[in-house]
């Protein structure tokens, strides 16, 4: 009921609409710099609050909310300080219909201002069925400040299996700058000596 009234009060009038689109093949894990806002035990969090779902199986839904999140908090974790992508670990029980993703919305400062919403059911089969990396995505979210805070109310039905994890998408890890500069100018240096030794012997 106070999930109901907190939106009510806050519903934007003109809400963007969140994107949501399927994944193919392993290419967002949840346990490398991609903590949970929506979890099971299995997310490593390092110290970055989620709010804890019931482990499928005997639960049919979710409706919660997140913790409030400060906007530098998120944007020290979004990849390259870039737009925030969402993404969704769906657990599907073997002979079981998919599952559906009713609602997902993001609160700034308060006030609803993106939304997701889907009426019918069976929109979020499992692609990669198992814990621990992206079956779909939500993106098209609003931009935010440092200063603004942030929230996610996340509704979910027909859960027939463990639970679905709803994670940030960290930076992903990459091969420093200073290092390959490093090689290509040793690589250089070689080169030039070798081709200063061939000129002496030519001369």
């Amino acid at each position: 009921m106070a999930v109901i009234a907190l939106l009510i009060g806050s519903v934007a009038a003109n809400a963007n609409t969140l994107v949501l689109s399927a994944v193919n093949g392993n290419l967002y894990q949840q346990t490398v710099q991609s903590p949970c806002i929506f979890s099971n035990s299995s997310c490593q969090q390092g110290g970055f609050l989620a709010t804890a779902l019931d482990n499928g199986g005997a639960v049919t839904s979710y409706d919660a909310l997140s913790p409030v999140y400060s906007g530098a908090t998120l944007n020290s974790i979004i990849a390259g300080g870039g737009a925030l992508l969402l993404g969704i670990d769906i657990n599907q029980a073997s002979g079981q219909p998919a599952q559906t993703l009713s609602l997902f919305t993001m609160l700034k400062n308060g006030v609803v201002v993106d939304t997701f919403s889907f009426g019918g059911s069976g929109n979020v089969p499992a692609g990669n069925n198992g814990n621990g990396y992206a079956d779909f995505l939500l993106s098209n979210f609003s931009s935010f400040t440092n200063a603004d805070t942030i929230q996610f109310h996340f509704v979910f039905n027909n859960a027939n299996d463990g639970t679905e994890n709803v994670f940030v998408i960290g930076a992903p890890a990459t091969v420093p700058e200073p290092s390959s500069i490093a090689t290509m100018g040793l690589g250089l240096l070689i080169l030039g000596f070798a081709s200063r030794k061939v000129l002496r012997k030519n001369i």
